[in-house]
């Protein structure tokens, strides 16, 4: 597993991004973008011809531009939702989510040879992970993202909402 170090920059970029802070809309997505571009400079070189990005939709978004615009290589997009997880041709995959809490999403689409990546992981989804996994930060905390302010006994603002400006 990869985490970030915690430069002055990338403390400044958490804190904007965590649940609590109360910034919502582009300001937020922008520290996602930002978040995505530096996890991106400790991936392992990759053929960008030869690798594509899979933003989760919509959570995943920002934080995989910011790789991407990293990375110069592909880019797709996989919502769970709404279609079956087709894997992209080329050889490195790195799939790409904002939050993830118990990593269920991922793992059902997740070949051995596949990365991931994420703004914030909760730290017993880690070890699913392993070696695959490039983070921003691992989080204690665990709760269900809803249509709420604030966080409280298990639920919190939904990070999705948050980043398109919806709470």
């Amino acid at each position: 597993m990869f985490e970030l170090e915690k430069t002055e920059e990338v403390k400044e970029l958490i804190a904007i991004t965590k649940s609590d802070s109360g910034v919502s809309g582009p300001r937020l997505a922008k520290a996602h973008m930002r978040l995505g571009g530096l996890v991106a400079e400790h991936l392992p070189e990759l053929n960008p011809l030869d690798t594509t990005i899979v933003a989760i939709m919509r959570g995943g978004i920002f934080f995989a531009e910011g790789m991407y615009f990293a990375l110069d290589c592909r880019f797709e997009t996989y919502d769970p939702k709404h279609q079956k997880f087709e894997r992209p041709e080329t050889k490195n995959i790195i799939v790409v989510d904002s939050v993830i809490n118990t990593g269920k999403t991922i793992r059902d689409i997740l070949a051995p040879d596949m990365y991931v990546a994420c703004c914030v992981i909760n730290e017993k989804a880690v070890p699913a992970f392993s070696e695959r996994l490039y983070t921003a930060r691992v989080s204690k905390n665990f709760y269900k993202g809803e249509d709420v302010k604030n966080q409280s006994g298990g639920v919190g603002p939904d990070t999705t909402m948050r980043l398109f400006n919806q709470l």
